[in-house]
């Protein structure tokens, strides 16, 4: 109770402190200086918040979607910049901001729409070609992505982003091993990091240092759903089943349209033999068109471990079509078929992906 007065305390005396300016529409403005003196998004989320009872301003949900975005609530973070776009579409700021939230929630068609309509205006800063580079990587368009990390460095890297862009170079040159491999525990305070520690890092480090550290991250960062999945994954590590649902739904929650997280939560459900799950947590995702034959592959898997030969027979046969290339179907359809496969033709591209 002593804790909590002392913070209500803490927070009416933030609010006194923070005199507010209007701008030429008579919006409130909160003065930068509130920003600076305050390290704290939470406690600006609060002050906003209380701004925001009496009036309805674009700048103030684009100044608490910053805070959010801080606090790695990446799902109330946009609710608030499609609110601040909703008054002023236009504000390469808001766009900027909406194009890092989007490609944390997985939105990445979206994020780019954002990100090149702030290109379009002529600005020129490290933050868009970052956020740019980020996106065609997910795309898998490696080229251009790596064309803007050339522009990044030109335009000035931040030393805060040295780490993480080392990070992506690795990826782009096709080393995500090695790129994953080289984050240490000293990197997680940039948020890509920590998440790619976290995920890289389990039943690497012993159970307890890795239970420790990521539940020390999820206390100061309790609404990450990137930490939250990789606590889902650790707990699945330690045969805690069904905690690890639960902190997989969470996860889901929280960013929907995140399609890796589906796609693993679904061989999830294979593994368990959870096969009439597999089918409703990939619907969100089976139109998107990067991860459609992984949504697909699996479906099918689903529909075969059900008993539902012959379906799993018609769907091959319809998906061989559109993805001819890609053996895992292949393989599928001539093991259901009796097909053997000839001996002379049997070695397989060593680039193939042939499991899910």
């Amino acid at each position: 109770m002593i804790y909590r007065l002392i913070f209500l305390v803490g927070i009416s005396l933030f609010f006194v402190a923070c005199e507010k300016e209007q701008d030429t529409k008579g919006e409130t403005i909160p003065p930068a200086a509130i920003f600076q003196k305050s390290q704290k998004p939470e406690l600006i989320v609060a002050y906003l918040t209380n701004l925001l009872e009496n009036q309805d301003g674009a700048n103030l949900y684009y100044l608490r979607s910053k805070a959010y975005f801080d606090l790695r609530a990446y799902q109330k973070a946009e609710i608030d910049i499609e609110k601040a776009l909703s008054q002023v579409p236009g504000d390469v700021d808001y766009l900027l901001l909406s194009a890092l939230i989007k490609r944390q929630l997985g939105m990445f068609s979206e994020a780019i729409e954002d990100a090149k309509l702030v290109e379009s205006s002529g600005i020129t800063s490290a933050k868009l070609f970052q956020i740019l580079a980020d996106l065609h990587f997910a795309i898998h368009e490696k080229k251009l992505g790596f064309l803007y990390i050339r522009k990044l460095e030109k335009a000035g890297l931040p030393k805060s982003e040295r780490p993480y862009v080392d990070f992506m170079k690795r990826q782009f040159r096709s080393d995500s091993l090695g790129a994953y491999q080289a984050v240490r525990l000293v990197d997680i305070q940039h948020p890509d990091l920590a998440h790619a520690y976290f995920a890289y890092q389990i039943g690497r480090i012993s159970n307890l240092n890795y239970q420790k550290q990521i539940l020390g991250e999820l206390k100061k960062f309790p609404l990450d759903p990137y930490l939250m999945f990789s606590w889902g994954q650790f707990l699945v590590h330690m045969g805690q089943y069904g905690q690890a649902e639960k902190v997989f739904k969470q996860s889901i929650a929280w960013m929907p349209q995140q399609a890796f997280v589906r796609l693993y939560v679904a061989r999830y459900y294979l593994e368990r033999n959870q096969y009439d799950l597999v089918d409703n947590i990939l619907s969100p995702i089976q139109s998107n068109g990067l991860f459609a034959r992984d949504v697909l592959y699996l479906k099918v898997l689903g529909t075969l471990n059900r008993g539902q030969k012959s379906k799993s027979i018609s769907l091959l046969d319809s998906i061989r079509k559109v993805y001819a290339t890609d053996g895992r179907f292949t393989i599928l359809y001539d093991r259901l078929v009796g097909k053997k496969p000839d001996s002379v033709n049997s070695t397989l591209d060593s680039t193939q992906q042939i499991v899910p």
